[in-house]
């Protein structure tokens, strides 16, 4: 469970950072921070990859580790796309940020779900009452 809890964390931690980058990013105001972002990106998606890994060995229903592995490559190829989607000149040039946004907090949100189960499955199989 402590290597769960490195990963959650980890999550937490890095898309809290990640979420205050895009908002400076967006804001046009930092371009010169959207590698820094990216690279947290990168982290970001290894570190729901291992957290999806531990939660699939740790009992949690296989639907919800899919969900957050299918969630952590949707999230960098949104990413990576969402220049090529609409150009910055494009009125609606927001709504594909709109939507990375809620892409990314979603990642957290996968994270906290697994935490949450493998917490859930520890303590059925230690014999726990909760």
């Amino acid at each position: 469970m402590k290597t769960a809890s490195i990963f959650q964390n980890s999550v937490r931690g890095i898309g809290s950072l990640m979420l205050v980058l895009g908002l400076i990013v967006w804001t046009g105001s930092a371009d010169v921070l959207v590698p820094f972002h990216i690279l947290l990106g990168i982290l970001l998606v290894l570190a729901l990859f291992a957290l999806a890994f531990v939660a699939a060995r740790a009992g949690v229903p296989l639907g919800l580790v899919i969900l957050t592995v299918a969630w952590a490559l949707v999230m960098p190829a949104l990413g990576m796309a969402q220049e090529s989607l609409l150009p910055d000149p494009s009125a609606f040039h927001w709504v594909i940020q709109v939507v990375h946004l809620l892409i990314g907090v979603g990642a957290i949100g996968m994270a906290e779900m697994l935490g949450s189960r493998m917490k859930k499955a520890g303590a059925a199989s230690s014999g726990a009452v909760e």
